[in-house]
C-alpha cells in the first residue's frame, strides 16, 4: 500500500465544552477513495472541515502531504491550500456567475495564469467533468447533478492531489447519483487522485469506496475501519451491520 497522503493522531473535536468525536485515528493513502461515513449528526462533515483546515481540533494533530494542518501557519496553510481541492455540500457554486467565471475563480486566485491560458484550462476542468460547452450557463440553468459536476470541476481546478467531497450525491435522483460515483471513479483512475468523500449513502459507498471509516455518535468514535464490502458481510458490531444491511431500528 502507497505512504499515507493524510494522517489523523489523536484527534478531538468538538465545540467549547461539547466533545464531538476523541482521538480519532487513522490513514489515508496515495489514490485511493476514502469515504467517511455513519449515522446523522455523527460529525462526518465536521471531520472533513477539520481536515482542510477550516475548524481547529480540541487536541491531536493532522498533517496533509507532510505537512501539519494548522491554518494559523499562513504560509504552511497556503502550501496546503494548494495540493487539496474541495467541494462543500450543495457545491456552493456562485450564483452570479457563469460556470467559467466559477471554475476560473480559484486558478486566477492562485495560478497566476490570466487571460487564454485560463480560459483554456477552464474548458479543460469542465470537459473532465462532461460539461464541455457550458462555460457561459449559469448555475440556475443546470439540473443538479450538472451543478455538482461543476462543483467538482472548480475543485479540480489548481490539479489537487487530494479532492474532498462533502455529500456529493445529496439531493440528487439515483440516475444522477449513479453518473457522479461513475465519475468520481473516472476521475480517480485517469487523474490518480485522491478522494475523501463524506456521504451516508450506501449504495455509493459500496460503489466508489476503497476505504471507509465508519463515526459513532454514541461513542463519539470510530467503531468500523477496512473494505466496506467486507464490513457489510462480516463485521461484528451491530451497529456496522445494521447500517450496511439497512436494518431498522439503529440510532444517530
Amino acid at each position: 500500500m502507497s505512504a499515507p497522503v493524510i494522517t489523523v493522531r489523536g484527534l478531538t473535536m468538538g465545540f467549547g465544552d461539547h466533545v464531538v468525536m476523541r482521538d480519532l485515528n487513522f490513514d489515508i493513502h496515495a489514490g485511493e477513495v476514502f469515504v467517511i461515513l455513519g449515522g446523522s449528526g455523527c460529525g462526518k462533515s465536521t471531520l472533513l472541515k477539520h481536515m482542510v483546515g477550516l475548524y481547529k481540533p480540541m487536541a491531536g494533530r493532522i498533517t496533509v502531504a507532510g505537512m501539519d494542518m494548522d491554518p494559523d501557519d499562513d504560509g504552511a496553510y497556503r502550501r496546503i491550500l494548494a495540493r487539496i481541492g474541495v467541494m462543500f455540500q450543495g457545491g456552493a457554486l456562485f450564483s452570479s456567475m457563469n460556470l467559467g467565471e466559477n471554475v476560473a475563480l480559484p486558478i486566477t486566485e492562485y495560478s497566476g495564469l490570466r487571460g487564454r491560458a485560463v480560459d483554456d484550462l477552464v474548458r479543460l476542468k469542465l470537459r473532465q467533468v462532461g460539461l464541455e460547452g457550458f462555460e457561459h450557463h449559469l448555475p440556475e440553468e443546470l439540473s443538479g447533478g450538472m451543478r455538482k459536476r461543476a462543483a467538482i470541476a472548480r475543485a479540480l481546478a489548481l490539479n489537487p492531489e487530494i479532492l474532498f467531497l462533502d455529500e456529493p450525491s445529496a439531493g440528487l435522483d439515483p440516475i444522477s447519483s449513479a453518473g457522479l460515483d461513475a465519475l468520481i471513479l473516472r476521475l480517480n483512475r485517469t487523474l490518480g487522485t485522491t478522494f475523501v468523500v463524506v456521504t451516508h449513502e450506501l449504495s455509493s459507498i459500496l460503489t466508489i469506496a476503497s476505504r471507509v471509516v465508519m463515526l459513532d455518535a454514541a461513542s463519539k468514535s470510530i467503531i468500523a475501519e477496512g473494505d466496506p464490502h467486507e464490513l457489510r458481510d462480516r463485521s461484528a458490531h451491530p451497529f456496522v451491520r445494521q447500517f450496511f444491511n439497512r436494518q431498522p431500528g439503529m440510532e444517530g
